[in-house]
């Protein structure tokens, strides 16, 4: 096929995507789950810009991980207070900036002025002088006031520290003038606070609002909310969701949750596949993220390796997320009559996957009641895969297949692995 019949056949492919945009970084929906106590706080500290506009000036800190809704917190609570304010024909303008791409005090102000006057040049004014034009020509000339939200801000501060100081000093020799500019800054951490100078700290005395990682199951939340407006009914599996909370559990960024589960989608649109399921999961995160590689494999043992495919082959006959540690020892039980290697006890077993756990990434596990597995009543072990079965499974076989040839040559037993030894060292 040419370039033309590949697009056009591309374009019959089944569409699982109601509005994939839903998933972008840049949306912002109108509901952020679990974020509401932070949006009440900056409105509880920002009404005076509502009730006594330039009374005041605010700084105000937001700190949290990466994907833990700072950013949307801060664009939710700006463009409310915006619209409140022109309800109350105050001249307020809330202007978000990212200091990863306006990485100089010049660019910071530009982007202010720009605010008011979109046809402001990037160009031909040195700072004092941006400086001079937005108090002087812009703000006081037209009664404006400034909610400036500087995202990323920790790395521009620590580079930049006067930038500060000069924005909320500038008008110290007056007397009782109107304060004009209120700040929110978005960081990671605190951390950079220690590296201003004495001046620029005392000028930056400010409330700071801590936002915690998302949980796991606030993840599922989030994500089936999304999943209501990205994509069609029915297209997503329940331990679709569960298994990328379950990538995210420890960082719990919704933003790379998101990322996951955006590209779970092209990969089932891509093998015309109408619903999303975990095997393209642990390809998109394999993708994202990569976490094995081949020299990892070859330093298996027989019986690790027989164990790993164990559970490669169980998740392919069960097309689940997640297998049990029954269906996994019987599996490799097979599998060792199948190689005509003598299968070890369970208790052997369990320590090949707990190594497996342990050392080399591939596997996970969790320790669940049977509420909704096979096994009866009482507690198992739930294993998942982190990376996808069709990538590990040639690959894996071929190793094993090396290691039978080799120790079918030398007419010995396998020699323990060095994850083997290494797990017994850590036991005892």
């Amino acid at each position: 096929m040419n370039a033309k019949e590949i697009m056009q056949e591309a374009l019959k492919r089944p569409i699982i995507f109601q509005d994939e945009t839903k998933l972008s970084v840049n949306y912002v929906p109108m509901h952020l789950p679990f974020r509401e106590a932070e949006i009440q706080k900056l409105t509880h500290l920002f009404r005076g810009l509502l009730e006594n506009p330039g009374g005041s000036n605010l700084k105000i800190l937001i700190v949290g991980a990466s994907g833990t809704g700072k950013t949307a917190v801060v664009k939710t609570f700006g463009t409310w207070i915006q619209a409140e304010a022109e309800k109350k024909q105050i001249n307020l303008q809330y202007v978000p900036i990212n200091c990863r791409r306006d990485q100089t005090p010049h660019m910071v102000l530009v982007r202010m002025i720009k605010a008011f006057d979109f046809s402001f040049p990037r160009r031909g004014f040195n700072e004092a002088e941006l400086l001079h034009i937005l108090f002087d020509e812009i703000l006081k000339k037209r009664d404006a006031y400034l909610l400036v939200c500087l995202d990323d801000a920790d790395q521009f501060l620590r580079t930049y520290p006067s930038m500060i100081y000069n924005l909320m000093r500038i008008e110290d020799e007056l007397l009782n003038p109107k304060q004009r500019i209120s700040l929110i800054l978005i960081a990671k951490d605190q951390l950079f606070l220690s590296k201003l100078d004495e001046g620029t700290r005392s000028t930056f005395q400010c409330s700071t609002i801590p936002i915690e990682k998302y949980a796991k199951l606030q993840i599922q939340e989030i994500l089936r909310s999304r999943i209501r407006e990205a994509f069609f009914e029915g297209t997503v599996l329940v331990d679709t969701v569960k298994l990328i909370s379950d990538f995210v559990a420890d960082t719990g960024d919704a933003r790379y949750a998101l990322e996951l589960l955006w590209l779970a989608g092209k990969y089932a649109e891509e093998e015309n596949v109408i619903q999303i399921s975990a095997e393209f999961v642990r390809r998109a995160a394999n993708n994202l993220h990569p976490s094995f590689k081949r020299e990892v494999l070859e330093e298996l043992s027989l019986q690790q390796q027989l164990a790993l495919l164990a559970i490669v082959y169980q998740l392919k006959v069960t097309q689940r997320a997640y297998v049990t540690m029954g269906e996994c020892l019987r599996m490799y039980k097979t599998l060792c009559e199948d190689y005509s290697v003598k299968p070890r006890s369970h208790t052997q077993f369990w320590n090949y996957i707990q190594s497996l756990v342990d050392f080399t990434g591939i596997v996970s596990k969790d320790v669940t009641t049977l509420s909704k597995v096979e096994e009866g009543p009482g507690r198992t072990t739930l294993i998942r895969l982190n990376v996808c079965t069709k990538d590990l499974e040639p690959i894996l076989i071929k190793e094993l297949e090396s290691v039978l040839e080799m120790e079918v040559s030398k007419h010995v037993e396998p020699n323990e692995s060095k994850l083997q030894q290494e797990s017994k060292r850590k036991g005892s």
